[in-house]
C-alpha cells in the first residue's frame, strides 16, 4: 500500500487527476476479459490509485517517483483487450492515458503522423482523412482501441494482409522508462515495446507510417466448403491479388451475430470472406478475384450485402448477450492450416465455437473464436478451460497464441521468439532493475523469479494439462444448472450488466465521461459496478450511488452499444434502488418538493406560469398545446411563440391552463416512481377530459416523458391512452408537408442546428426540423461537426450532480457552433437554449443562441421575445440551488 507522504506528492504532479477512492480502484482492476474468481484471487488486481497524465513530462515525475518508491506502474489505453495486460498483479498505480490525446501532425515529406498515447485509432483515422490520408492497418476496437494501448498490446487488424502487424507501420516511439528519463526507439529497438505491455517503460508518442486515402472497396464471397475459401487464400500470394484487408467468418459466427441482432440477411450454413481494397486498384483486383472465386466454387455477394457486412467490422461481439458470457481464444495460424484448424474445432464443439480470422500478411490468419457461457453458473471456471483447447488445437497446427500478455507468459518464447525474448528480458533488467514497469507481464516465471503471476500461470499450467476433462465437466455443470439467479437489480439491467462486452465504444461518446474522464463515469464503468453489486461484492452506498447516476441520459451510448443495450432507460431503472439503500439525489430531492407543492420544476406559483399566453385557446379540443416547466418559466418566448404560430396557422388547440402541470420527468429522473404514476394519470385524466387526441409539445423532455412512459402507466393504472404525442418540430414539418404553413418574410441569417437528444436519438427526428428551417427564404443551415445521431448533448442534466460537466458541454458545443461561422446556434428546447444562451453570452460568443420558434415566428412577420436576461436569472438561481447537488444519505 502506499504511504500518505507518497500519496501527497503524487497529488502535487497530478492535483485532481489521481484518485485512490475504491470505486475508481475497482473499475480499473479489469480489462475486456471476463476471468472466474479463481484465477482474480491469485494476483493483487486491487491498484493503490488511478493517475491520468497530461504530459510526457508528468509521466517523467511519475516514472521518478515510482521508482524511488518501489511502487508498480501499469500502463492502461483503454482496455480492450482479454489478455490481462492493464490489470495490476502488485497493485500499484494504474496510469491512465486518457488526456494524452494530442495529434502532433502529419509528415507529408516522410508519409507518418505522430500523436500521443491516449488518441483512438477511430479519432486518429478521422484526422487524416480530413487531411487526405488514412492509416495502414488499425485494431477491430479501433472506436475504444488507443494508440498506445495496441502498440503494447501488438498484434493484427484491417489493413494487415498488406501492411502485417502493427509494428511493421511504426516509424518510431517515445518511451518513459523507470527512472524518469526518455528514450526514442526506432528499427529494431521498437521489439523492446511491441507487444510487451509496457514492461519496459511507458509510451508518450508514437510516429506512424500512413497512406494516401481511397475509397475503401469491397468483395463478400461465400463459400459451401471451407477448404474453398481456404485454397483460395492461400492462391492470393500466389497470384499477387493487391487486396488491403482480407477477413473469413464461419457459419456459427455468422448464425450467433444474426441471432442476436435479429437482422437475418445473408444464409447461415456458409463460409464468407470479405476482402477489401482501394479504389485505384479496382480494376486489377476485380479481374483477378473474380475468376478466382468462382473456380473456387465460390459465389460474390451483391454490393449491398457487402458494403453492410463491412459496416459492421467493430462490432465482433454483438452476440455477446446471448450468453450472456463469452469465452474467448485467438490464435495466428499458418493460412495452410486453416482449413484443418476450422474442421477440428468445428467437429469438436459442433458448431459451438464461433469463429472469425483476419489475415496477416499473405500466409498467416489470426482467429478469434468465441463460445457462449454464463459467468454466473458454477461450471463457468471449467468450460474456461476450452479457449487453452482451441489455442492448443492451434499450436498443434504450427500456429501460436495471438499474444502473451499476462495469461500467457509462459508461452512466450513461442511467441515472441527466444532470441528477442532473451534481448527483451535483458534490456528489461537493465532499465528496470526494481521490476516496477507493469510486473507479471509477458516475461515467464522461469525467467523472473520475483513474477508475481507465478501461481497463476502453474494454476493455468495444470488447467492446460486436464483442459479435456475440466471442460467437458464444465459444460456438464452448465447444462444442469438454471438459468435463474437471484438479482437485486431490475431484470432487464441485470441481464445487461452479464451482457455488457466491455468494448469500451460507450466511453468516447459519453456526455459525462467528456467531461471527467474516469472510467466510473462511463456506461462501461457502471455496468462493471453492477456486475459486482450482483455478485454481492459491492454494496449500495453514496459513493457508488454516486457513480451510477452520472448520466444526462442522452443516448449516445446507445448508438455504439455492442449488445445495443437501452442504457438511458437501464441507469433510470436504477434510481428507485437508490432510495431502497437509503441514498438520495438532494438537488432531486428539492426538485420533488417544487413539483410536489406548485406542479412545476421551480416553484414558481401555478397563477404566474402562463402570462405570456396572448391567443385565444379552447377548453375542449382534438388538438392540445403543452409548454413544459421550462418553456413556460426560464423561456416563456418558445412557448408563446408556438402558440402564436398555432393561431396564425389556423390551428385550434386545447391549453389546460393551470391544469398544465409538470410532465413528471425530474421525478423519474429522481426514481420517486409512485409520485411520477401520479402525475401521469392526473394529466392524462386532464387531458382525456378536453378530448385531446393530438398533443403537441414544445419541450423534447416532456415529449419523451409522454411518449416512452405514459402508455405503460396508463397500462398497469387502467387509464386510457389513446393520444398521439407530436413535438412541435414535427407537427410544423408536417405543416410544410402539407402547404398549411409557408414562409414569405426572407431570414438572410447564417444559422446551424442542435439536435437535442430527446428528439432526436430518443426518437429519431432529424429532419423534420431542418425541412422547416430550409422552408424559410434566405435562411442559410451550416451543420456542426456533430450533427444528427451524433449531435452533442447539452449537459444540463448534469446540474445534479457535476456542475463542472455542465460548463463543458455548454462551452463544448459552443465552440462547434462557432467553427461553422453561424450567426445563430438554433434549439428546439428550453433546455437546451438556456444553456447555450447563457454559454454564449458569458463566453463572449460571436455566435447567438436562437429558438426554432424564434426563427418560425419571425419568418411568419410575428413579434419574439429575446428570453437572454430572464433565462440568466433562472440558470443562476438553478447553480446556486445545485451547488452542493449529489447523492447523500437521506
Amino acid at each position: 500500500m502506499m504511504h500518505e507522504e507518497q500519496k501527497l506528492s503524487l497529488e502535487g504532479v497530478f492535483g485532481d487527476r489521481i484518485r485512490h477512492n475504491k470505486v475508481e480502484r475497482l473499475v480499473y482492476s479489469h480489462d475486456m476479459g471476463v476471468l472466474p474468481k479463481e484465477i482474480r484471487k491469485m494476483i493483487q488486481c486491487l491498484p493503490d490509485a488511478v493517475c491520468q497524465p497530461v504530459s510526457g513530462q508528468e509521466v517523467e515525475a511519475l516514472a521518478r517517483q515510482a521508482d524511488e518508491a518501489g511502487i508498480p506502474l501499469v500502463p492502461r489505453g483503454a482496455g480492450t483487450s482479454g489478455f490481462g495486460g492493464p490489470i495490476p498483479t502488485r497493485h500499484g498505480i494504474v496510469v491512465d492515458f486518457i488526456r494524452m490525446k494530442k495529434i502532433r501532425g502529419i509528415n507529408e515529406g516522410e508519409g507518418t503522423v505522430t500523436a500521443e498515447p491516449g488518441v483512438t485509432w477511430a479519432e486518429l483515422q478521422k484526422y487524416l482523412n480530413a487531411r487526405g490520408y488514412a492509416l495502414r492497418t488499425y485494431p477491430s476496437s479501433a472506436l475504444s482501441a488507443t494508440l498506445g494501448g495496441w502498440i503494447a498490446q501488438g498484434g493484427a487488424g484491417y489493413g494487415s494482409f498488406e501492411f502485417g502487424y502493427c509494428i511493421q507501420s511504426l516509424e518510431s516511439l517515445e518511451l518513459v522508462i523507470p527512472g524518469g528519463s526518455r528514450k526514442t526507439l526506432r528499427g529494431k529497438e521498437l521489439e523492446l515495446v511491441d507487444s510487451l505491455c509496457g514492461i519496459t517503460g511507458m509510451i508518450v508518442e508514437a510516429t506512424l507510417k500512413v497512406k494516401p486515402i481511397d475509397d475503401e472497396l469491397v468483395t463478400l464471397a461465400s463459400f459451401e466448403q471451407l477448404s474453398d475459401a481456404a485454397q483460395l487464400l492461400q492462391r492470393l500470394r500466389e497470384i499477387e491479388v493487391p487486396l488491403w484487408s482480407v477477413s473469413m467468418t464461419t457459419p456459427a459466427f455468422l448464425s450467433l451475430k444474426q441471432r442476436a441482432t435479429q437482422h437475418a440477411v445473408l444464409p447461415e450454413n456458409l463460409y464468407y470472406l470479405t476482402m477489401v481494397y482501394p479504389r485505384a486498384r479496382k480494376a486489377k483486383v476485380e479481374s483477378l478475384l473474380e475468376p478466382l472465386i468462382e473456380s473456387h466454387r465460390g459465389e460474390v455477394m451483391n454490393d449491398a450485402l457487402a458494403r453492410e457486412e463491412w459496416s459492421e467490422k467493430f462490432y465482433p461481439m454483438r452476440f455477446k448477450k446471448l450468453g450472456p458470457t463469452l469465452v474467448a481464444s485467438e490464435v495466428v495460424i499458418p493460412i495452410s492450416r486453416l482449413n484443418e484448424f476450422v474442421d477440428r474445432v468445428e467437429k469438436k464443439y459442433k458448431g459451438s465455437f464461433a469463429l472469425e480470422g483476419t489475415m496477416v500478411g499473405s500466409d498467416q490468419i489470426a482467429v478469434l473464436g468465441f463460445m457462449l457461457a454464463d459467468e454466473r453458473k458454477l461450471g463457468f471456471p471449467l468450460v474456461y478451460a476450452n479457449s487453452l483447447s482451441v489455442m492448443a488445437i492451434g499450436e498443434e497446427l504450427g500456429g501460436r497464441v495471438y499474444t502473451p500478455g499476462l495469461y500467457f507468459a509462459d508461452r512466450a518464447r513461442g511467441i515472441l521468439g527466444a532470441d528477442t525474448l532473451a534481448r527483451v528480458w535483458d534490456y528489461k533488467q537493465r532499465v528496470d532493475p526494481g521490476g516496477i514497469m507493469n510486473p507479471g507481464k509477458v516475461i515467464p516465471p522461469a525467467l523472473d523469479r520475483k513474477s508475481p503471476t507465478r501461481m497463476l500461470l502453474s494454476a493455468m499450467s495444470v488447467a492446460e494439462k486436464g483442459r479435456e476433462l475440466i471442460s467437458l465437466t464444465g459444460k456438464i455443470l452448465d447444462k444442469l444448472q438454471s438459468g435463474n439467479f437471484r438479482s437485486p437489480l431490475p431484470p432487464q439491467i441485470t441481464k445487461d450488466t452479464f451482457a455488457c462486452a466491455l468494448c469500451g465504444y460507450c466511453r468516447d461518446v459519453c456526455t459525462v465521461y467528456d467531461a471527467q474522464p474516469w472510467e466510473s463515469n462511463s456506461p462501461r464503468g457502471k455496468y462493471f459496478l453492477l456486475n459486482q453489486i450482483i455478485k454481492g461484492k459491492l454494496e449500495l452506498n453514496e459513493e457508488v450511488c454516486s457513480a451510477l447516476y452520472a448520466c444526462t441520459t442522452c443516448k449516445k451510448c446507445d448508438t455504439v452499444c455492442q449488445i445495443q443495450a437501452q442504457n438511458a432507460h437501464n441507469w433510470l431503472s436504477l434510481r428507485p434502488c437508490f432510495h431502497g439503500a437509503g441514498v438520495d439525489n438532494t438537488g432531486l430531492a428539492l426538485v420533488r418538493e417544487n413539483v410536489l407543492k406548485t406542479q412545476n420544476f421551480w416553484g414558481v406559483p401555478a397563477e404566474e406560469k402562463f402570462q405570456w399566453l396572448d391567443v385565444p385557446t379552447l377548453k375542449k379540443g382534438k388538438v392540445g398545446y403543452w409548454a413544459g416547466c421550462w418553456a413556460n418559466i426560464v423561456m416563456p418566448n418558445m412557448a408563446q411563440n408556438a402558440t402564436r404560430i398555432l393561431d396564425k396557422t389556423g390551428v385550434e388547440f386545447v391549453h389546460l391552463g393551470e391544469k398544465e402541470g409538470c410532465c413528471g420527468l425530474y421525478l423519474a429522473l429522481g426514481g420517486y416512481t409512485d409520485d411520477f404514476a401520479q402525475y401521469a394519470a392526473e394529466n392524462l385524466k386532464n387531458l382525456n377530459e378536453a378530448g385531446v387526441e393530438t398533443l403537441v409539445l414544445s419541450c423534447p423532455g416532456c415529449y419523451a416523458t409522454f411518449s416512452e412512459y405514459y402508455p405503460d402507466v396508463a397500462k398497469e393504472l387502467g387509464i386510457e391512452c389513446n393520444i398521439r404525442f407530436r413535438h412541435l418540430t414535427c407537427y410544423l414539418s408536417d405543416m410544410v408537408g402539407s402547404g398549411k404553413l409557408q414562409f414569405k418574410e426572407p431570414m438572410p441569417q447564417k444559422i446551424t442546428y442542435h439536435d437535442s437528444c430527446h428528439v432526436g436519438r430518443w426518437f429519431g427526428h432529424y429532419e423534420e426540423p431542418r425541412k422547416v428551417l430550409q422552408a424559410i427564404p434566405g435562411l442559410q443551415l451550416l451543420e456542426m461537426e456533430h450533427n444528427r445521431e451524433e449531435s452533442l448533448c447539452c449537459g444540463l442534466v448534469s446540474a445534479f450532480d457535476s456542475l463542472p460537466t455542465v460548463a463543458h458541454s455548454g462551452r463544448k458545443r459552443v465552440d462547434e457552433a462557432e467553427r461553422t461561422g453561424a450567426d445563430y446556434l438554433v434549439t428546439n428546447c428550453a433546455g437546451c437554449g438556456t444553456q447555450f444562451n447563457t454559454s454564449c453570452r458569458s463566453l463572449g460568443s460571436s455566435v447567438k443562441q436562437k429558438s426554432f420558434t424564434d426563427l418560425v415566428a419571425e419568418a411568419l412577420g410575428l413579434p419574439t421575445q429575446d428570453p437572454s436576461e430572464n433565462a440568466g436569472q433562472y440558470m443562476k438561481a438553478a447553480a446556486e440551488l445545485l451547488k452542493d447537488s449529489g447523492m447523500k444519505k437521506s
